[in-house]
């Protein structure tokens, strides 16, 4: 993920897979990333799409609080929700972080 999110691109496998090996003394083999890669784009962390011949992959959350609640949300909807929010009324300093927050949007 750092190295889709350092480049801000869209990469295929085999330039995700070098720059994870550079500087390693045991790589990476290349199934290994592409599997990882392809199960990413399987849970929606990666979007997944031609570029000529081959597949290009770029990250869909911008990081890694993001995937994290992206997968909160899938899997608890509206209760998670529900609960954050029972949270930030009880806390005057995460509503107040909250509402500063906010207004930043």
């Amino acid at each position: 993920m750092a190295v889709l999110w350092q480049t801000g691109t869209p990469l295929p496998v085999r330039e995700v897979a070098a720059e994870l090996n550079a500087g390693r003394d045991a790589p990476l083999a290349y199934t290994t990333v592409m599997t990882v890669m392809s199960r990413l784009a399987g849970k929606g962390i990666l979007a997944r799409s031609r570029s000529g011949r081959r597949f290009v992959y770029a990250p869909v959350a911008a990081d890694t609080a993001e995937i994290a609640v992206r997968g909160v949300l899938a899997e608890f909807g509206d209760a998670a929700l529900a609960r954050f929010v029972e949270r930030a009324e009880l806390d005057p300093r995460l509503r107040e972080r909250l509402r500063r927050l906010m207004e930043q949007q």
